[in-house]
């Protein structure tokens, strides 16, 4: 009984995965469209700070100082985040060998492009994180 709890357990794990996926996809594209150019870690926390400084009427002492705040909590959610890279990454190999025993080899085959994809985003945002530790502007 417990082996069938944990399987169901990381089948809706991955479930929700997918659906968080799907839905954090569709927003990035919209971002995307408006943001033509600028990715990456670093247009992020620009793109954050220039939300701020527009929905709160920031004045330019009050960017100075919240800037070091909203670049302190970025690499500390990135940081977060990639220590637990590797438990995602083994989530994520097994959805994806599951998922290819119901896919033709072309979709097999764009399924790895779009996991590539994914691996570059997130090699991008170690860069910035090892180069935000190191104190050299990313």
């Amino acid at each position: 009984m417990s082996r069938l709890k944990l399987w169901v357990g990381l089948i809706v794990l991955f479930g929700a995965g997918m659906a968080t996926g799907s839905v954090g996809t569709s927003l990035y594209a919209d971002a995307e469209r408006m943001h033509r150019g600028e990715r990456g870690p670093a247009s992020q926390h620009d793109r954050i700070m220039k939300r701020l400084t527009e929905g709160l009427s920031l004045t330019t002492q009050q960017q100075l100082e919240i800037e070091p705040i909203v670049s302190r909590a970025h690499v500390a959610i990135l940081d977060l985040r990639f220590s637990h890279q590797r438990e995602i990454e083994q989530i994520l190999n097994a959805g994806i060998a599951d998922l290819k025993g119901k896919l033709s080899s072309e979709q097999q085959s764009e399924l790895d492009k779009m996991y590539a994809g994914l691996q570059q985003h997130w090699q991008l945002s170690r860069d910035y994180l090892e180069a935000h530790k190191k104190g050299a502007k990313p």
